[in-house]
C-alpha cells in the first residue's frame, strides 16, 4: 500500500487538484498508479459507476454505453442499447454466476418511450445481450435480485404504478409482469426487506405503503408530509429512514407509525446513510451533514459549502475512525471529500479533499470495493463527473461500513456493490458479566481454560433466514478467535441461545480449603438473564432467548448480564468432647432483575444452628468468608460476634466458621433509634439455670459517656455486690450473686435504666452486632454452678437491640404517652431557655421525625437539630402533633 497522499496536476484536463490532508490514517494513492487516479471517457456524460471486487470497475453513461476498465486501466467497450438517452439512476449489478453478468436500469426520457433495461455481459469481449421494455413513465432507480434462474426487479413510476418484473437468465429475456397503482408518483426507489417477501413503497407526495411481493397487494400504511424524492435506508432492525425535501427526517416503522425532527432546511440528492455502529446520516442545505442517533438525536455536523448530489460512502478506517467519502458540486465544478467523526464527541474533521472540473450526475453514486484480500487494507473508492472522468484512489481501511439505501448499485444492502466480495467478515464477541460486581465470566475469573463464560448453540442464517451454518456448546467471553463466530455485515444474522448453565469454582477449595467434610467440587451456576440493550449494544429485547443478532460493519461487542445460584458453605464448631463439628450447604440465588431495581435486595440470611447433639448453644463468632474478585486474596473476610444470624450480600459463594458455646446468659443493650445528647438506654442480664454468680459491664467508645443509672430491678434472691460494683464516666459493672439459691429457671436477674451522652449523632438500625460494638464494649457472663471455669463458657451472649419507643417525643414524665400531664410541665417551660436536665423539653425541630398518625406504626423520634435550647414555638407544634399519643403496652421496654 502507497503511503503518500497526492497532489497532482491532472494533465488530462489541465485542472489544479487541491488536497488538503488532516490528521488520518487514511494512506491514498491513485488506483491505478500513484499519481494516476483519473480515466476519461470521451463524449460519454452522466455515467454511473459500479465498483468490483479486484479493481475492475464498470462504467455506465447516460445513454446506456457500458464500459469496463480493468486494473491495468484498459478500457472495454461492452455493448449499448438503442433507444436510451437518459438514465438518471444508480443500476443494479448482478452477478449470476458462470461469467454472466447483469446491470438492470430504467430510464427517465421525457416524451421518449422510458425503458427497463436489463444488459448481460462477461468479462471478454463477447455475449453482450441487451433487452428492453417499455414502462409507462420515467422512472428513478430499481431494487432488483436474484432468484434461481431469474432476477426479480421491481420499480415505480411517476405515473405512480409498481411494477414488479421478472427476467429470465435462460431465455434471457422478460417473462412476467404485475403491478399495482399507488395513489402518488414513485419517484423514490422501493425498498425490499431482508426477507424479500416486502417490498416498502414511499410515493413523492409521501404516502408510505407495504406491498406484498407475491401478489402485489399494496397497503397503504401511513401518510408522511412533504415531497420526497431521494432514496430510503433501512437499519438492522427494520426501521425505515426518509428524508423529505424540507429537510424532516422521517423514521418509519412499516407496520405504520413514525417519529421524525427536523436538522436541515431542505434535502440535497442523497437520502439517508447509516453506518456500522447505527449512526445516521443526512444531507441537505448548501452541503451539510448532519448526524443522528437511531432516536433522531443530532451528534453533530459539517458544512461542505456546495451541495451534496450522490450517494456517499462510509468506511472504517484502521485506526477504527469513520470516515465519510462526499462528492458536492457547484454549478461548474466538483470536490471529493473525507471527513472524519467521532461519535462521542460529535465532531467532522475534513482529513481530505480534492477539486474536479465538472459536476457529479446524480448516479455517480460513490463506490467502495475490495482490491484483493478481504482482511487486508486494500480498498479503492470510485465516482465519476457528468464529462465522463472517472477519479478512483486506493486506500488502507476495514471497508465500507454501511447499511446503504437499498436500491440500485446497492441491492445487498450493503457497502459492497460487487456481490462476490460478501466474503468481507466481521465477529459478535458475546461478554457474559456477573452481576454484582460487573465482572466478565472469563477464564481468568474462573481459573479455568474449559469452564468460563455461558454455554450456547447458535446458527448463522441469511437475509433470507437460510441456514449457513450451525455452531454447538460454544462459550461466551471467548479469547480463541477460532471460536468467535463470523458473519457477512449487512446480510448475515447470528442467532444465539442459552440452555445449558455453567458451573465455576470461584472461592470453595480454590482460594479457602474449608474445614470438616468434603465440600461440593463446584460453588456457582450461572444462566443467561438479559442483554444489554441500547445505542450500539443488542438491538433487541433484553430477555430475548433465542436472540436474533445482525453482524455489523464493524466487529461487535455484546454484554449479557446472568442470574447466579451460590454455595453457602457452613461449618459448624460445638463445645463438646465428641460430635463436635457439623457442616451443611445452603443455597442463595442471585436475580439479576430484583438486583438492578433494588441493589439491596441482592442478600441472603445465614442462621445459625445452636441445637445439636441434644444441646442448645449460642453462635459467639463467626468467620465469613465472602468471594470477592477486586481482593488479591480473593475473597473478604469479616468476623461477627454474638448473633443468631449474619446477611450477606448475594455477592458470590461464601464459606461461615461459626463457633458456639453453652448459653449461660444473654445480656442485652436496648438503644432509641435516634441518640443525640442524652439519651435513655437500658441493660438486660438473662442468666441460665443453676446459675450462682452474673456480671454486666459495658464500657462506651467514641466520647460516649455515662451519664448515670436512672433505675436498677433485680429479681429476688439475687444481690448485688456494691463493693464490686462501680460506675465511672465510661465504664459500668454491675456483680450479682444468688449462691444460696441457684436460679430455678432462665431469670432476668437485672434490668437496668441509664442515661448515656452522645456527643454525636447516631441512628440504630439493624441486627449486625459489629455495627453496635464500634460505639460499645458490652460483657456478661454466669457463672454455673459446679461448672468449670473457662472463658469460652462464661462469656455470655451478646445482643444489641432498638426500641423507636425509648424516646417518645413530648413525654415528659416517661410514662410512654403524651397528655394533659406533659403538656402542664411543658408549658411551665414554653417560652424559657432550658438547660441540664430541663433540655428534654426542648423537643424541635428534628430531622426523620414523623408523627404518629395515621396510626402508631408510622412513628419515628428523630434527631434533635435545634440547638438553640429555647421552648418556643416550634416546640409547641411538635407537641401539639403529639397529643393524645399513647405507645401500647406490647411496644414498650421489655
Amino acid at each position: 500500500m502507497k503511503t503518500r497522499i497526492i497532489f497532482w496536476l491532472t494533465l488530462l484536463f489541465l485542472v489544479s487538484a487541491i488536497v488538503e490532508v488532516g490528521f488520518s490514517a487514511l494512506n491514498i494513492s491513485g488506483l491505478w498508479a500513484d499519481t494516476i487516479f483519473t480515466k476519461n471517457i470521451p463524449d460519454k456524460s452522466g455515467p454511473a459507476i459500479i465498483a468490483k471486487n479486484g479493481g475492475n470497475l464498470l462504467f455506465l453513461a447516460k445513454d446506456g454505453a457500458l464500459y469496463e476498465i480493468t486494473m491495468a486501466g484498459a478500457v472495454i467497450t461492452k455493448g449499448q442499447p438503442s433507444g436510451v438517452v437518459n438514465i438518471v439512476a444508480p443500476p443494479a449489478y448482478i452477478s449470476a454466476g458462470s461469467n454472466n453478468y447483469y446491470i438492470i436500469y430504467t430510464t427517465a426520457q421525457g416524451t421518449v418511450q422510458n425503458k427497463l433495461v436489463v444488459h448481460k455481459f462477461n468479462s471478454g469481449s463477447g455475449g453482450v445481450v441487451v433487452k428492453s421494455t417499455g414502462i409507462d413513465n420515467a422512472a428513478y432507480g430499481v431494487n432488483a435480485y436474484l432468484d434461481g434462474s431469474n432476477i426479480i426487479i421491481f420499480f415505480g413510476t411517476m405515473s405512480g404504478k409498481l411494477y414488479k418484473t421478472t427476467y429470465s437468465t435462460s431465455s434471457n429475456d422478460f417473462t412476467t409482469t404485475d403491478t399495482a397503482n399507488l395513489a402518488g408518483p414513485i419517484k423514490v426507489p422501493p425498498v425490499l426487506s431482508p426477507s424479500k417477501t416486502e417490498l416498502y413503497v414511499l410515493t413523492q407526495n409521501g404516502k408510505f405503503y407495504t406491498v406484498d411481493t407475491t401478489s402485489m397487494f399494496a397497503s397503504l400504511k401511513i401518510e408522511l408530509g412533504g415531497d420526497f424524492t431521494t432514496p430510503m435506508a433501512m437499519d438492522e432492525s427494520g426501521f425505515l429512514y426518509a428524508l423529505n425535501m424540507e429537510g424532516i427526517i422521517y423514521k418509519i416503522d412499516p407496520s405504520g407509525s413514525e417519529n421524525h425532527a427536523r436538522f436541515l432546511s431542505s434535502a440535497n440528492s442523497s437520502g439517508p446513510l447509516i453506518d456500522g455502529d447505527g449512526i445516521i446520516y443526512i444531507f441537505g442545505d448548501n452541503g451539510k451533514v448532519v448526524a443522528l442517533n437511531s432516536n433522531l438525536v443530532k451528534l453533530g455536523e459539517y458544512t461542505i459549502g456546495q451541495q451534496i448530489t450522490t450517494t456517499p460512502a462510509i468506511v472504517k478506517g484502521v485506526d477504527g475512525v469513520t470516515y465519510l467519502i462526499v462528492t458536492s458540486s457547484t454549478t461548474a465544478a466538483g470536490k471529493i471529500t473525507i471527513l472524519s467523526f467521532d461519535a462521542l464527541t460529535g465532531v467532522f474533521t475534513k482529513v481530505w479533499e480534492y477539486t474536479v472540473p465538472s459536476t457529479f450526475p446524480l448516479s455517480a453514486a460513490v463506490n467502495v470495493a475490495p482490491l484483493g484480500a478481504l482482511y487486508g487494507d486494500n480498498y479503492y473508492f470510485v465516482t465519476a463527473t457528468n464529462n465522463g472522468t472517472v477519479y478512483a484512489w486506493q486506500f488502507n481501511a476495514r471497508g465500507p461500513y454501511g447499511i446503504w439505501a437499498k436500491y440500485g448499485q446497492n441491492i445487498n444492502n450493503t457497502g459492497f456493490i460487487d456481490s462476490t466480495a460478501n466474503a468481507f467478515r466481521t465477529r459478535i464477541y458475546l461478554i457474559a458479566k456477573e452481576g454484582y460486581y460487573g465482572r466478565e465470566l472469563s477464564d481468568a475469573l474462573f481459573g479455568s481454560t474449559t469452564d468460563y463464560g455461558l454455554l450456547y448453540d447458535a446458527t448463522v442464517v441469511d437475509a433470507n433466514n437460510n441456514l449457513v451454518s450451525t455452531y454447538r456448546n460454544y462459550r461466551t467471553n471467548e479469547r480463541n478467535l477460532a471460536k468467535v463466530i463470523e458473519g457477512i455485515p449487512g446480510s448475515y444474522k447470528l442467532i444465539v441461545n442459552f440452555a445449558t448453565p455453567t458451573d465455576a469454582k470461584l472461592l470453595i477449595g480454590r482460594y479457602i480449603t474449608p474445614s470438616g467434610g468434603t465440600p461440593p467440587s463446584t460453588d456457582s451456576r450461572f444462566r443467561f438473564r438479559f442483554w444489554k440493550t441500547g445505542p450500539n449494544d443488542y438491538e433487541g429485547s433484553e430477555g430475548d432467548n433465542p436472540a436474533t443478532i445482525t453482524f455489523r460493519y464493524n466487529d461487535r461487542r455484546l454484554e449479557i448480564f446472568t442470574d447466579a445460584t451460590y454455595t453457602f458453605y457452613l461449618y459448624h464448631k460445638y463445645p463438646l468432647q465428641s460430635n463436635a463439628e457439623a457442616t451443611q450447604i445452603d443455597y442463595g440465588f442471585f436475580d439479576y432483575n430484583s438486583f438492578r431495581n433494588n441493589p439491596n435486595t441482592a442478600i441472603k440470611t445465614i442462621n445459625a444452628s445452636p441445637t445439636h447433639a441434644g444441646k442448645t448453644f449460642f453462635a459467639y463468632k463467626w468467620n465469613v468468608y465472602t468471594w470477592n474478585p477486586s481482593e488479591s486474596t480473593g475473597y473478604t473476610k469479616k468476623v461477627y460476634y454474638d448473633q443468631d444470624s449474619v446477611t450477606l450480600p448475594l455477592s458470590g459463594p461464601a464459606y461461615l466458621e461459626i463457633f458456639y458455646a453453652e448459653l449461660n446468659a444473654t445480656v442485652t443493650l436496648l438503644l432509641p433509634e435516634f441518640a443525640y445528647g442524652k439519651t435513655r438506654a437500658y441493660l438486660f442480664l438473662d442468666a441460665a439455670t443453676n446459675s450462682v454468680a452474673e456480671t454486666i459491664k459495658l464500657k462506651t467508645l467514641q466520647g460516649i459517656t455515662i451519664d448515670g443509672i436512672v433505675s436498677e430491678e433485680y429479681a429476688p434472691d439475687v444481690s448485688k455486690l456494691g463493693n464490686l460494683s462501680s460506675v465511672t464516666s465510661n465504664l459500668l459493672q454491675i456483680v450479682l450473686r444468688s449462691f444460696e439459691r441457684p436460679l430455678t429457671s432462665t431469670t432476668r436477674v437485672a434490668t437496668i435504666a441509664l442515661n448515656l451522652m452522645f456527643p454525636e449523632r447516631v441512628r440504630f438500625t439493624g441486627v449486625d452486632n459489629s455495627y453496635y460494638m464500634n460505639f460499645f464494649d458490652l460483657y456478661g457472663y454466669a457463672q454455673m454452678l459446679g461448672q468449670e471455669v473457662d472463658p469460652d463458657q462464661l462469656g455470655a451472649k451478646k445482643v444489641f437491640r432498638t426500641n423507636k419507643f425509648l424516646y417518645v417525643v413530648g413525654d415528659f414524665d416517661e410514662d410512654f404517652d403524651v397528655d394533659i400531664n406533659d403538656w402542664n410541665k411543658f408549658v411551665l417551660k414554653l417560652g424559657t431557655t432550658v438547660s441540664g436536665t430541663d433540655i428534654i423539653y426542648n423537643i424541635g425541630p428534628r430531622e426523620d421525625f414523623r408523627q404518629p398518625y395515621p396510626n402508631y406504626n408510622s412513628y419515628r423520634a428523630g434527631y434533635l437539630t435545634d440547638n438553640t435550647n429555647a421552648v418556643n414555638v416550634e416546640d409547641l407544634y411538635i407537641f401539639a402533633s403529639m397529643f393524645g399519643f399513647a405507645v401500647p403496652d406490647s411496644e414498650r421496654v421489655r
